[in-house]
């Protein structure tokens, strides 16, 4: 495609920007070091991965190289009240999305809690008949099924009304999400979501199920589970992270 005069398909012209010519004495550096194709290092070094570690760490992700998920603000705290539940076989409903984030999240979330030997359900609201965001319908069926805690994923950052409808119906909420954050909280039992203004762990661009996986990974350490068993279900993380467009840097 070239520049020039709008079209039925194109109704604005296009804007090409050219970036910086890459350092080519860091690409030689990275040619060296890790026996790759010029044209490859030169591509890294654009994007910048211009060092030899920061180059192996792109191309070569280690499950030791994630972050620490306790740096999430408030994500201990969520595990220590899910793992509550577990332990007075307390039930749990997981409400997510309707999208492939949301779903995901929730399925990753709801195994984990029954792996752990906790009763947990998965709700994902119907986008005609519940709209978007933990609704008046998500509070309802968390009371159908008994629950004692409701758990969201990929959702529940703004739903401040929702949140306190089920906590005056005698839940606890406990709120995950990756959404921007509103000027104030939900007022639940935790609110777990790397972009809240207070969260210095730097991994605002995860996905909801990443935020889950993150929560499930804590869960299992305090369990004591192989960190093995938890990786086994990356494929739901990495199809969420892919679904939801996020960018493909560091976690994800």
């Amino acid at each position: 495609m070239t520049g020039g005069a709008a079209s039925a398909h194109f109704p604005v012209p296009p804007r090409w920007e050219m970036v910086p010519a890459p350092d080519e004495d860091r690409a030689g550096e990275l040619v060296r070091a890790l026996r790759l194709p010029w044209t490859m290092c030169r591509l890294l070094v654009a994007r910048g991965h211009d060092t030899v570690p920061q180059a192996k760490d792109f191309l070569r992700p280690l499950l030791e190289h994630l972050a620490e998920p306790a740096a999430i603000r408030d994500l201990p705290r969520a595990a220590e009240r899910i793992l509550t539940a577990v332990d007075r076989d307390e039930g749990v409903l997981v409400h997510g999305d309707y999208d492939v984030d949301g779903v995901c999240a929730a399925a990753l979330l709801t195994r984990w809690i029954r792996r752990l030997g906790g009763r947990a359900e998965a709700f994902a609201p119907h986008r005609l008949r519940d709209g978007y965001d933990l609704s008046t319908r998500g509070v309802e069926r968390a009371s159908e099924t008994g629950a004692g805690l409701l758990v969201t994923v990929d959702c529940g950052i703004v739903a401040h009304q929702a949140v306190a409808r089920a906590r005056a119906a005698g839940l606890d909420v406990v709120v995950t999400d990756h959404h921007t954050p509103g000027e104030d909280l939900p007022d639940a039992w935790a609110v777990v979501n790397p972009n809240r203004p207070d969260d210095a762990s730097g991994l605002g661009d995860l996905c909801g199920a990443g935020v889950a996986f993150q929560l499930v990974r804590h869960l299992a350490r305090l369990r004591g589970v192989d960190p093995a068993v938890v990786a086994e279900d990356l494929d739901l993380v990495a199809l969420a992270t892919v679904a939801d467009l996020v960018p493909l840097t560091r976690e994800n």
